[in-house]
């Protein structure tokens, strides 16, 4: 019992997540309002340790706000693995700081926001959470293709949710855009019949060429910010390649837009 009860006061040491909400400005974009420029702002614990591609120049924020409609950049984000390995709660404790015991397993698909400002860029994360169970895979599937990161979940206790891996691997890279990145999650760390080591996730990261591995408790809050901040990090990195892309895509549409403005005028003046 003293055992337990000193590794929850090392988890807590290290790992628990504290909020302090207060309302701050966010630096105006095109077209904002005043009312849009004001945002709530989430001040969160992270560790640091945990994040890559980071240095300790970089300015990070987390913002909760779900009504921000003016960032720079958005990603879709899609969570996949075997039903019960915790996608929902991962995803329900990082935006909403919630956890539940009996969650239901998901049905079709959840949708979250996560906005995260790195230095002056405000990035939002769509995250879209799927459900596991096998009837709805080929679902699923067609949501693959416009995701720019795909995190797949495995549970530390359930050995068939780690052997299944090299299915979702598959199923990602058969039906998303090539430069999809990929995340490996080793969820549930916090329960005490664990059989999936930490050796044997980090060599699948490896033989797979995983972006990232990550060990997680929904339910102790353990890097499930990390995991998002990671996410977030991942895709900043690249940072020119997508804004030159968001700038081609809102060319293009211009473009449509004004030449079916004038194919109505002169339909109009025949």
């Amino acid at each position: 019992m003293e055992e337990e009860e000193k590794q929850e006061v090392e988890i807590k040491k290290n790992h628990e997540i504290t909020t302090q909400e207060n309302n701050k400005p966010i630096p105006n974009h095109d077209n904002s309002t005043e009312e849009d420029s004001i945002s709530e702002h989430i001040s969160k614990k992270i560790n640091y340790k945990n994040l890559i591609y980071y240095n300790p120049g970089m300015k990070i924020e987390i913002i909760n706000n779900e009504g921000i409609t003016n960032y720079d950049l958005n990603f879709k984000i899609i969570l996949i693995g075997n039903s019960g390995v915790g996608k929902s709660c991962i995803t329900l404790k990082a935006t909403k700081d919630i956890f539940k015991e009996d969650f239901t397993s998901t049905i079709g698909f959840l949708f979250f926001s996560y906005h995260v400002k790195i230095n002056d860029k405000l990035i939002k994360l769509q995250i879209w959470d799927t459900c596991g169970q096998e009837i709805y895979k080929a679902l699923i599937t067609q949501f693959y293709r416009s995701s720019a990161l795909a995190i797949i979940c495995y549970s530390v206790t359930d050995r068939k949710s780690f052997k299944d891996v090299e299915a979702w691997i598959k199923n990602v890279k058969s039906n998303s855009n090539p430069d999809c990145k990929l995340f490996l999650i080793a969820n549930k760390i916090d329960l005490p019949n664990r059989v999936i080591s930490t050796e044997e996730g980090k060599k699948c990261q490896k033989e797979n060429g995983f972006e990232c591995y990550m060990e997680t408790s929904a339910k102790n809050g353990i890097n499930v910010n990390e995991l998002f901040v990671n996410c977030t990090l991942t895709l900043y990195k690249e940072l020119d390649k997508y804004i030159k892309e968001k700038e081609l895509m809102e060319l293009s549409n211009r473009i449509k837009l004004n030449d079916d403005s004038n194919y109505e005028e002169k339909d109009c003046a025949c």
